[in-house]
């Protein structure tokens, strides 16, 4: 019984200090009440999380070129646990609002939302990579 309770923290606390790449293709708007694509969107984009730094940047590319056309840095103010999904709010520098996000980490993949109300979510569709800290602590 020990043994599972001090898993489970270390899988938690191992959660909240990881840090991960999405490169996202697309983007899939969802309708939570029925769970149908409402729209979908591509775009090449990529998220760069730090729990551990605190840090969220998100980087947007030109569809012909394959640049970059805008890069934000935006800082993580809240996270939460919950099973197997990481729950996260972003501040941006820029505006100062707030950003809703989903981790949800399965056996196979990891899979990223943004979070706006109770209707709609968007499920950013690639892939995703470890992404190293700033603090090597």
């Amino acid at each position: 019984m020990k043994t599972s309770i001090l898993v489970a923290l270390c899988l938690i606390s191992c959660n909240l200090l990881a840090q991960y790449t999405f490169t996202s293709f697309s983007r899939n708007t969802i309708d939570l009440k029925t769970n149908d694509v409402i729209s979908t969107e591509t775009r090449m984009e990529t998220y760069n999380i730090s729990f551990k730094d605190n840090l969220f940047i998100h980087n947007i590319f030109d569809s012909e070129t394959n640049s970059v056309i805008n890069s934000q840095l935006y800082k993580i103010i809240r996270t939460k646990q919950e099973a197997d999904m990481t729950f996260f709010t972003t501040e941006s520098g820029l505006s100062g609002k707030n950003y809703n996000f989903i981790i949800k980490i399965g056996e196979e993949q990891i899979q990223f939302f943004q979070y706006f109300d109770e209707e709609e979510i968007i499920e950013f569709v690639g892939n995703s990579s470890d992404f190293n800290t700033f603090n090597q602590d």
